[in-house]
């Protein structure tokens, strides 16, 4: 990219920053793009930016630009769509502001003319995977998008080809949706016309129960009367802080688990949403919903029994996951090839360096302990006092006396590339330490779909023996439910875990790309979690290592970042040669 192209692309976000009255920040030229509704932080433009890339980008920018202007976040809070609801809204409010925003400014017409050509490839591409999960839920949405696209081309030329492309990949059972929701049409453009957001959520209401037969009610996210009730007043109580769903009418189960009635499971698409045209990471449905907009005040600790643990291989079907587990997007077979060709020569010299360093020595020139034969010449010298220091003392190494415990960031955006990433470091890590014999533990951290209760795998307790091959079949289960992600929750759970161990050292690896999110009814996650990892500070050794991203540098004070597989291994290894 030239000096000129460099200089029109900043000057278009400038003004379209301006625009919606937010801040722009250059970030660093391989970080993702995202919004918090205040600020815009958007990668760096270098010498080999692509031209498809700064389409996308300049898309994005005026995308949420539009959403900044036009869209009520508040009526998100309020109504809290979950599932195929959030997504049908998501679609139709997208396409009211785009509508909104081109009308206003000729320019964009041009960028959402040259986007719409890439995104058409994207859907077909999606259509086409080799993933069963996506494709199927792909197919369950098309005709959704066949409508969203003949309307655009009222406005939008590249449309009209997207549309005939996608019409061709409808089954019967797509066409009989599709020609349903024709019904909408004049509905959906006068809402884009003079609408509002208010008026996206009611037909997207009817769309989700007169089209796909569902009942709204389903899909929404909603806390207990009680907790609602405490929210809205000084919330004092002990019913403060309760988690979503508990309590609710269906009545309690035992240990206090709301009880779902039969035929209750939703349609779930959050990993749908994650290759849509635009992701917003704030959302683990894709919901635009400002990444600062949290509650103050002290954060409500969830409960002991609030937890989900699962283990494998039973943990899949815990009731808290078995409805919205996809079918998961680990790349096995790359994960598998770069483990075997890559992790295990790592392991093997982090091996022979802590062989080399738990060697017990010994301190010489003592006046106690055992006979050093090498000493006994001092017993001529005459000198008292040097005639005595003829014994050694074996001083045993406690470099191996440490227990270990890895905690991988699960959380929606981790998806992809940066989950492969983890699981192969992971794999390298148990490589490193199980000839060793250091206790370890391998634990994966997100929170429940639904109730946002935070949730833990267990990929590789204490004193259990996983194969390789056997831990990437567990990450590749984890990967379908990567959802939002409580760190402080995670960490305090997994640093009381490491507390309890017998051991005299201890070391907790964190493996994240981002900053906390969720249990927003709970308060400022953010604080907790810089407060839990400042307390662990004092009784353990804790270390952060940023996927793609450099937030780790924000909460931990020991921290790497790395942006590639080839640097993750040797950035785990380096650690573990420093702190064991």
């Amino acid at each position: 990219m030239d000096y000129l192209d460099t200089m029109q692309f900043e000057t278009y976000v400038s003004a379209c920053a301006a625009n919606a009255q937010v801040q722009v920040k250059w970030d660093k030229v391989d970080s993702t793009p995202r919004t918090d509704g205040k600020c815009i932080w958007i990668p760096r433009v270098h010498s080999h930016t692509s031209q498809e890339w700064l389409t996308r980008i300049r898309y994005y920018v005026k995308h949420e630009t539009s959403h900044i202007v036009h869209s009520d976040f508040k009526l998100l809070e309020k109504e809290r769509p979950q599932g195929l609801l959030a997504f049908i809204n998501n679609l139709l409010e997208d396409h009211r502001i785009d509508y909104l925003n081109d009308s206003e400014y000729a320019g964009d017409v041009v960028t959402s003319n040259k986007y719409w050509t890439i995104y058409g490839s994207d859907v077909v591409r999606n259509l086409e995977s080799t993933d069963s999960g996506l494709s199927e839920q792909q197919r369950l949405t098309l005709p959704l998008f066949v409508w969203d696209a003949s309307l655009r081309e009222d406005w939008i030329d590249t449309a009209s080809e997207v549309f005939h492309t996608l019409l061709k990949a409808m089954d019967d059972d797509n066409r009989e949706v599709y020609n349903k929701l024709l019904g909408y049409s004049k509905e959906l453009v006068s809402i884009r016309e003079r609408g509002t957001p208010q008026d996206v959520m009611d037909l997207s209401r009817k769309i989700l129960r007169d089209v796909f037969g569902e009942d709204p009610a389903k899909y929404i996210e909603q806390p207990d009367d009680t907790s609602s009730a405490k929210a809205e007043g000084d919330g004092e109580g002990e019913d403060k802080g309760k988690s979503v769903g508990e309590g609710s009418e269906d009545g309690e189960g035992d240990g206090g688990e709301p009880k779902r009635k039969e035929g209750e499971d939703i349609i779930t698409v959050d990993k749908l949403m994650d290759t849509m045209m635009h992701k917003h990471e704030s959302s683990r449905v894709g919901i635009h919903v400002p990444h600062d907009d949290v509650k103050s005040g002290a954060y409500v600790v969830p409960k002991t029994s609030e937890y989900i643990v699962l283990s494998f291989p039973e943990g899949k079907e815990h009731p808290d996951v078995s409805g919205h587990i996809s079918s998961g997007s680990l790349n096995k077979a790359t994960v598998s090839n770069y483990v075997t060709n890559n992790a295990k020569p790592l392991a093997n010299k982090l091996r022979i360096r802590l062989q080399v360093r738990s060697r017990d020595k010994y301190e010489y020139g003592l006046k106690k302990g055992k006979l050093h034969n090498g000493s006994l010449h001092r017993l001529l010298t005459g000198d008292t006092n040097n005639s005595q220091r003829i014994f050694r003392q074996r001083k045993t190494n406690d470099t191996l006396d440490t227990a270990i415990t890895l905690l991988v960031d699960c959380s929606g955006s981790m998806s992809g590339k940066k989950f492969d990433m983890a699981c192969a470091g992971a794999a390298a890590m148990a490589a490193a330490l199980r000839p060793l014999n250091i206790p370890f533990s391998m634990l994966g951290f997100t929170n429940t779909f639904e109730r946002d209760k935070p949730m833990l795998w267990v990929f590789n307790d204490f004193g259990e023996r996983v194969s390789d091959n056997e831990f990437v079949s567990r990450f590749s289960i984890a990967s379908g439910a990567l959802w939002e992600n409580t760190d402080g929750d995670a960490l305090a759970y997994a640093g009381m875990k490491l507390l309890q161990r017998k051991e005299k050292r201890k070391v907790l690896l964190v493996l994240s790309d981002g900053s906390p999110a969720g249990r927003r009814h709970a308060g400022d996650i953010r604080s907790y979690t810089k407060e839990v990892i400042d307390k662990l500070d004092k009784l353990i050794d804790i270390h952060a290592i940023g996927i793609m991203d450099d937030n780790v540098t924000r909460y931990y004070k020991s921290h790497s970042v790395v942006n590639s597989e080839s640097e993750l291994t040797p950035a785990i290894l380096n650690v573990l040669e420093r702190k064991l």
